[in-house]
């Protein structure tokens, strides 16, 4: 016999309903709530709230909150608190009872902005900590990649960095803006003024980047730095290894990274801190045929000279300060007498230039120091582990919270199993099994 039509009749009381027994012993937000430390964060703020005035809402829920942003991939607080009557489970996470006033999405921008850089630093290392003593982390061997950040902003809102004289002056300055390269644009976003415009593979990006380390064990995030867009990879490695090295206290002994942070400058710095290097160099931008581009020059370090695959000689012309380099030159009209002229010299009013960088023997110990095969392997491990905001300072908070629940994933899946049935399978697992979106504050 069929069943009658439910009639949802609305009680006026309630009897033997308790979140705690409705939420499932297995609901990973329950694991996370008895995995992780929200409390540290009451001691953590303390000095920041007064004696007098209204009772603010308790730290370790406004914390609870903002987690629940990235790890729900909520858009915006507004969204975030308009859902939390509506879930049971979030109501439980965060303490909330079934009929108790939620807070205004206002307390979680508010307190952001008041605990600043230095409680979610303190978050991120801590869950960093515990996958430590699980034996999560070995330390020794990291992978450094970055990812492009949109902001949350147009590149319509870009502005020449000009002090504006009159309309018709204004005017002027954008058109000629325009026409920058993008090495020396100059423009700022009105919305985000901290946002840049950078480039990576191909995409021009209006926004920053968020450098990593990840373990190589277990694809454990130890260290992650934000910069505006246009800060080159380069510039960045040393203080990635900088910052892996002082939240996990153990010193790194390789580092696997893309070309883009390959530079002598830092082949140096790995030498000096005693840092096997699995990075490949950067070469020069060069418009002539590959079959003449700088390794097929020969140094004779005897005569200071560079030989040219036909055999003509580079001759030291002079140090270039900006770039840390001695310049090599050809003479032109021996030049112009080569067959291969086109080719091999890209302008047409001087001989062919090779410039040697005053680091080129680390360039050198760089790609000897590991072996083809280790290469492979180590660049075969980076693939598998490292492959919205307004303002630096709260991207640098999106990315750290973004970490830490990437962390807190990989301590949950260790815990919930055989430590051996965890390394074997996060051995060959990508790192980015759950591709965290990047959450947008609103302003």
């Amino acid at each position: 016999m069929i069943g009658k039509p439910n009639q949802l009749e609305t009680k006026l009381f309630y009897h033997g309903i308790s979140l705690e027994r409705r939420m499932p012993q297995e609901h990973p937000l329950r694991k996370i709530k008895n995995l992780v430390d929200f409390n540290f964060i009451r001691s953590k703020v303390a000095d920041l709230y007064g004696k007098n005035g209204n009772e603010s809402v308790d730290p370790a829920v406004i914390l609870k909150l903002i987690f629940l942003l990235f790890y729900e991939n909520i858009k915006s607080e507004r969204a975030l608190m308009e859902h939390l009557p509506l879930r049971m489970d979030w109501l439980w996470f965060c303490d909330y009872d079934l009929d108790e006033k939620t807070p205004d999405h206002s307390v979680i921008s508010k307190a952001r902005r008041r605990w600043g850089m230095e409680a979610f630093t303190a978050f991120f290392n801590n869950i960093l900590t515990q996958c430590i003593d699980a034996g999560l982390v070995d330390g020794q061997t990291i992978h450094v990649d970055s990812s492009m950040i949109d902001a949350n902003a147009s590149k319509d809102t870009l502005k020449c960095q000009f002090q504006m004289v009159s309309h018709n002056l204004y005017n002027q300055l954008e058109s000629n803006c325009e026409q920058l390269p993008q090495k020396l644009d100059k423009r700022i976003s009105t919305t985000d003024p901290d946002a840049r415009l950078g480039k990576k593979y191909g995409k021009t990006t209006l926004g920053y980047k968020d450098h990593r380390a990840v373990d190589d064990k277990n694809g454990i995030v130890t260290a992650t730095v934000t910069t505006p867009a246009n800060i080159n990879d380069e510039k960045v490695l040393q203080n990635v290894i900088t910052e892996h090295q002082k939240n996990t206290n153990i010193k790194a002994k390789t580092v696997a990274a893309d070309k883009a942070y390959g530079t002598a400058e830092n082949y140096a710095y790995l030498h000096k801190q005693g840092i096997t290097p699995c990075i490949s160099h950067k070469q020069q931008n060069s418009h002539c045929d590959p079959a003449f581009n700088k390794d097929k020059f020969i140094y004779d370090k005897q005569k200071d000279i560079y030989i040219c695959p036909v055999g003509n000689e580079l001759r030291f012309s002079h140090f270039k300060t900006e770039k840390d380099a001695f310049i090599y030159k050809a003479n032109l009209q021996t030049c112009r007498q080569c067959v291969h002229f086109e080719k091999c010299v890209a302008g047409k009013n001087c001989g062919r230039q090779i410039q040697r960088m005053t680091n080129e023997k680390y360039i050198e110990w760089s790609d000897n120091c590991m072996s083809g095969h280790k290469r492979k392997y180590l660049m075969a491990r980076r693939k598998a582990r490292a492959e919205g905001l307004r303002g630096l300072a709260k991207m640098k908070i999106q990315n750290l919270l973004i970490a830490a629940i990437q962390n807190v994933r990989k301590l949950i899946a260790y815990v919930s199993c055989k430590p051996a049935e965890f390394c074997q399978n996060a051995a060959f697992g990508s790192y980015f099994h759950v591709k965290a979106i990047f959450y947008i504050y609103s302003s």
